[in-house]
């Protein structure tokens, strides 16, 4: 799988709201589930402050396509992602 960091750029405030409603309404698991496929996996989320309209989020993924199938539904929420691949050496500052 590629490396992918992705800006998920909302279409309004008020997608925005609707976004952090439907994810406030799930559980955790229901959220894993939703974002964790077998082309297209979530691995970190990052939310921005509620002014910005934007969230970034580091995917494992076949292809740019296989994120956009994995997110269903949830892509009416966004403009069309912006997808940056990266190099899959992380440095992990915490160990």
């Amino acid at each position: 799988m590629k490396n992918y960091m992705v800006t998920h750029t909302f279409k309004s405030q008020e997608m925005k709201d609707k976004f952090n409603e439907t994810i406030g309404g799930m559980s955790r698991e229901d959220i894993i589930k939703g974002s964790t496929g077998d082309k297209a996996k979530c691995q970190l989320t990052f939310m921005t402050p509620k002014e910005s309209m934007k969230m970034f989020c580091y995917w494992k993924a076949e292809n740019t396509d296989a994120v956009n199938d994995q997110l269903g539904a949830m892509n009416d929420f966004f403009e069309p992602h912006q997808f940056q691949e990266v190099e899959g050496e992380v440095f992990d500052y915490n160990s």
